[in-house]
Parts: C-alpha cells; structure tokens; sequence
C-alpha cells in the first residue's frame, strides 16, 4: 500500500528517500558533524577518539570535546563494530583518512 501526502484537494504518492527509509553506511571525515549512527565500525589500526557533543551543529566545526578510549591493535578481520553513537570522530596517532571510520544508520520501519 502508497504511502500519501494530502495536498489539499487530492492525496498523491509519496515520494520516499531510500537512504531515510532502508539502513545504509557512510565513511564521514574527520571532525565533522554527523547525524548520530546506530553503531561505528573502526577499520584500520589506530587510535580514535570520539566525540558526543559539539560547541556548533555546523559541519566542519571543530569545537568538540572528544574522548579517546578506543585504540584498535586488529582491524584486518574486517573491522572492529562499537555500539556508540558519536557526531565526529578523529585519529589521535597519525594522519585521518576518509574510510578510516564507517558510521551505520540501521532503519527500524
């Protein structure tokens, strides 16, 4: 069954989004302000440090207060899965690398 959005006069089909609508992944940089994941997968070797709040909501803003308590010494299984819920993350021991950390939205319809 369609989904409706009144117009006023008739109902005509929704237009649904299928990144809102079905659970997807995204490899966000560093330091930036992202929605909330349900979970963050590390995937390489390092240490990472998260943040939970942010002095802004803009993007690229990079007045977080971070906490580094997550040093990954074995990615090469395939990642290592946290169930956090961070808005930025950054490398502490060397340079961040788009990829570095997968943020995963999962969709509950």
């Amino acid at each position: 069954m369609p989904l409706y959005d009144a117009d006023g006069t008739k109902q005509k089909p929704l237009v649904v989004d299928a990144i809102k609508k079905y659970s997807n992944a995204t490899a966000p940089a560093d330091s930036g302000v992202e929605k909330r994941p349900s979970y963050v997968v590390i995937n390489k070797v390092g240490t990472y440090a998260f943040s939970y709040s942010s002095a802004s909501a803009t993007p690229g803003v990079t007045g977080h207060n971070y906490i580094t308590a997550s040093v990954v010494q074995n990615a090469a299984s395939g990642g290592i899965k946290l169930d956090i819920n961070p808005i930025a993350w950054r490398r502490t021991d060397d340079t961040a690398v788009v990829g570095d950390v997968t943020f995963v939205y999962v969709r509950v319809m």
